[in-house]
């Protein structure tokens, strides 16, 4: 199986993937004064690219993905997209979240 390796050698075997730009907050922390415009509903990635390129990530090493947006739980079906990410050979999956819609999605994806 080849590796997935950075220019200094070390071997990646992670992905963070960005599945919305669309967040219930404006933290100062990562939006813009002017603003992030938002993308268009067709220029976002789907669940089923989102599930492909993991799962050739995994055939070249991957063993950890971390979703993460603008907020991931205001994209509807996050909890679909965990329950199948769930189902592949990884050792780890986490989220990077503000947490303000958690408790109503917490025992989903879990």
């Amino acid at each position: 199986m080849q590796k997935l390796n950075d220019h200094l050698g070390r071997e990646i075997d992670y992905l963070r993937i960005s599945i919305t730009d669309r967040c219930n907050l404006r933290c100062q922390y990562c939006m813009p004064a002017e603003g992030v415009e938002n993308k268009a509903h067709q220029e976002i990635l789907s669940y089923e690219e989102i599930l492909k390129i993991v799962k050739i990530g995994i055939e070249l090493g991957i063993k950890k993905v971390r979703i993460t947006g603008g907020e991931p739980l205001v994209r509807l079906g996050v909890e679909d997209l965990i329950s199948k990410l769930k189902k592949l050979d990884l050792d780890d999956i986490s989220m990077t979240s503000n947490e303000v819609l958690l408790a109503n999605k917490a025992e989903k994806l879990k």
